[in-house]
């Protein structure tokens, strides 16, 4: 199936482009790490598959998007040039493949040469075990498995009828139109589906990628469901990556996922105390939990599901942009290390007072901006593969890339090769701001920074703010802050680099930026930079407790047999009994999103109305619908002039001014046909679906739907009776 090859083809693509630019992983991680020892822990493809897939996704799609957009303006005939866009996406990148795998070999056989007159020999190298291909296979399919289950059911087919969970048919609705647009209508120039004529200022990127793969054979559920799965696997396995990196303990790379799936908060512990209030035993208040089917709110818009598991299968392209972060974070994880190693080592030798030998190493060296000569961690392979993400980035997630650049912005002042930092948010900026004036007319349109203090919360003072973060975010900031102190000390003691210690303030930042400024119309989509900052943060939490279960083999040195064993002993009952708080309101928001999601909205995917549509309509004419959600009519790829407001509104469009043309759009035009034909003509509107559904909708006074004046002045092209629906031709 074609569709199975797209994905092959950015899975490969990927993997060969990741492999020419970090060729020796070995070095890298070793470069990552506090010791050399993570090598012989950590497989390659822990980092090269993940990192690969999500890369190839990225260049594929966007490459292929562009392609048919080109076309589209010499080849007369849309699905022309949408199917010479594949079959030369196909040809470009196949050979781009093999040049990437040809360069990996070259240097290969560079390395083996000059590995003699190197320090490689000095950096061990992974032998596989078969205890690590079991460890680290069975919580790939653990993760896929988890992943699988969250995203069909809330998505899924049955018998042709489209079923999306409660919880999450509000932001799927626009998603599935998205998707639709794009195998079954032909949106080129790009609109959003629920706000015809406007442009797009949503990331729509993923959504192309998986109309594609609808176009390609996969039914719409698979389209969007499979690349989901697999954008959220390599997430999780990106973080439990760094998370040994860091900690040099297989355990983190299963706890810094499970941390993410299962949130920590108090949540729970109120909700216990409160069910207890009304005189039910703690077991019984434990199964009215598990019994749930809303979200528990102690703050504002908890009852919205917005920190639950529910936001990964609601926000489809999330996990997409928190891949490309880690990928990227990762990436220049060894310039800050580096930078650390630098400052300790001139401060112990080298002529002069030590403040001067510190300032030339942070400031005045070549280091501190450029690369190092003849470097074998083959910086210039790092900087292509991160500037290549970030130009991708804008309209796969806009809001991971501004969290990417302000967590880079962190580390590019403890780093080395500050250049590089430079040159990758310059191509980010021009990359935003070159697709925002294509798509959205004009940045602004899509990004407008300004202050504003407190998020959401009802206290904006700094007790109310610190308050609320407890709140919401239980023990992973207490733990991290905990663990990244016990770490400080060790390492001051022992005149080693803090690297990871300056990494926590860097991964920080998008927490700290969300609680001081607002890039778009509605705040509450700041939480998603919070989201950034406590995945993240869990990295650090899975450190601490992977550290608990598994100390430091120099305690065992200092300590007597007997007080090791007691030592470890209580050490794992804490790391254990730490694992309740860590994740219980993660635990019962999982039985919620269960328990909401056995309701679900239906779409028939047979319907005559989506079939006529498809089959008589052109893919750019416009439709006046009721303000429709999820509808039959969006499988058809045809936009809507007015649908949903809220969808549009939160994107950006202006609903207001929208909303009352609309208004006098469906009332006649003051029964003026020829105004209300003129009108229809200069906006596309070609068509108007007279439905039930408009008069299941609340107008302002004096405004109604003009059912006989339409039934009068226009001409029916389709009824369908079983479903009380007739389609007007308007010119």
């Amino acid at each position: 199936m074609l569709a199975i090859l797209y994905l092959a083809v950015c899975a490969v693509f990927g993997i060969s482009f990741v492999t020419m630019c970090v060729p020796d992983t070995a070095r890298f991680f070793t470069a990552c790490s506090p010791s050399k020892s993570v090598v012989a822990k950590l497989p390659p493809v822990l980092f090269t598959a993940p990192a690969g897939i999500i890369t190839g996704m990225l260049c594929v799609t966007m490459f292929n998007y562009y392609a048919i957009f080109i076309l589209n303006q010499l080849i007369d005939g849309s699905d022309m040039a949408r199917r010479t866009g594949v079959l030369l996406t196909f040809a470009v990148f196949i050979i781009l493949t093999s040049v990437n795998f040809s360069i990996y070999v070259k240097k290969q056989h560079k390395n083996k040469i000059t590995a003699a007159d190197s320090d490689s020999s000095l950096i061990p190298t992974y032998t596989h075990s078969i205890g690590n291909v079991i460890y680290y296979g069975l919580v790939t399919v653990l993760l896929t498995g988890v992943a699988t289950f969250l995203m069909f059911y809330t998505y899924r087919m049955a018998d042709g009828i489209l079923c999306a969970g409660f919880s999450t048919y509000s932001d799927l609705s626009p998603h599935t139109a998205m998707v639709s647009s794009f195998s079954k209508g032909f949106n080129f120039p790009t609109q959003y589906m629920h706000f015809s004529g406007d442009g797009i200022q949503y990331h729509f990127f993923f959504y192309f990628l998986a109309g594609m793969l609808e176009y390609l054979g996969f039914p719409i559920d698979l389209a969007i469901n499979l690349p989901s799965i697999i954008t959220m696997v390599c997430a999780l396995e990106l973080l439990g990556v760094l998370a040994v990196l860091f900690s040099r303990k297989k355990a983190a790379f299963v706890l810094a996922p499970v941390f993410v799936l299962f949130r920590s908060s108090f949540n729970v512990f109120y909700q216990i105390k409160e069910l207890r209030t009304t005189g039910l035993s703690l077991w019984s208040a434990l199964g009215q939990i598990a019994k749930n089917s809303s979200w528990y709110r102690q703050t504002p818009y908890d009852d919205w599901g917005i920190w639950a598991i529910n936001v990964y299968p609601n926000q489809r392209h999330l996990m997409l942009g928190v891949a490309a972060m880690l990928i990227i974070i990762i990436l220049f994880t060894p310039f800050v290390r580096r930078m650390c190693v630098s400052l300790i080592r001139s401060g112990e030798t080298g002529e002069g007072p030590r403040e001067a030998r510190w300032f030339k190493s942070f400031i005045a060296s070549r280091e501190a901006w450029i690369f190092r000569k003849s470097d074998p961690l083959n910086p210039w392979g790092i900087t292509i593969l991160a500037c290549t993400l970030a130009v991708t980035l804008p309209f796969f997630h806009g809001s991971a890339l501004i969290g990417t650049l302000l967590v880079l912005l962190i580390m590019a002042v403890v780093s080395e090769t500050r250049v590089s930092y430079a040159v990758l948010a310059a191509i980010a900026v021009v990359s935003s701001f070159i697709q925002t004036k294509l798509f959205a007319g004009s940045a602004s349109n899509v990004v407008n920074f300004k202050t504003f203090a407190g998020f959401v919360c009802e206290d904006k003072t700094a007790t109310g703010i610190s308050n609320y973060l407890v709140m919401v975010t239980g023990l992973t900031l207490i733990i991290a802050a905990c663990y990244i102190i016990y770490i400080l000390v060790r390492n001051i003691i022992g005149h080693k680099p803090v690297y990871r210690e300056l990494l926590f303030l860097a991964f920080i930042a998008p927490m700290i930026f969300a609680f001081n400024f607002q890039v778009s119309l509605e705040i509450l989509a700041n939480h998603k930079f919070i989201q950034f900052s406590l995945i993240l943060l869990d990295v650090f939490v899975a450190c601490g407790i992977s550290e608990m279960m598994v100390p430091p083999t120099k305690i065992k040195e200092k300590l007597p047999k007997a007080g090791y064993i007691a030592s470890r002993a209580a050490l794992m009952v804490l790391a254990i009994a730490l694992l309740v708080p860590l994740t219980a309101t993660g635990i019962a928001e999982w039985c919620t999103y269960v328990n909401l999601n056995k309701n679900y909205v239906e779409v028939d995917t047979r319907s005559d109305l989506t079939e006529w549509v498809i089959n008589n309509t052109n893919p750019d004419d416009v439709f006046l619908t009721p303000q429709w959600a999820m509808d039959r009519f969006y499988l058809a790829g045809r936009p809507s002039y007015y649908g949903w407001p809220y969808y549009a509104w939160s994107a950006g469009h202006d609903t207001y001014t929208r909303e009352s043309v609309y208004y006098w759009l469906i009332g006649g035009c003051y029964n003026d046909i020829n105004e209300f034909t003129r009108y229809c003509q200069e906006r596309g509107i070609r068509y108007l679906i007279d439905d039930p559904s408009f008069f299941h909708y609340e107008y302002p006074a004096g405004t109604y739907y003009n059912k006989e004046f339409f039934a009068q002045n226009l001409t029916p092209v389709a009824y369908f009776p079983e479903e009380g629906t007739t389609i007007y031709r308007i010119y």
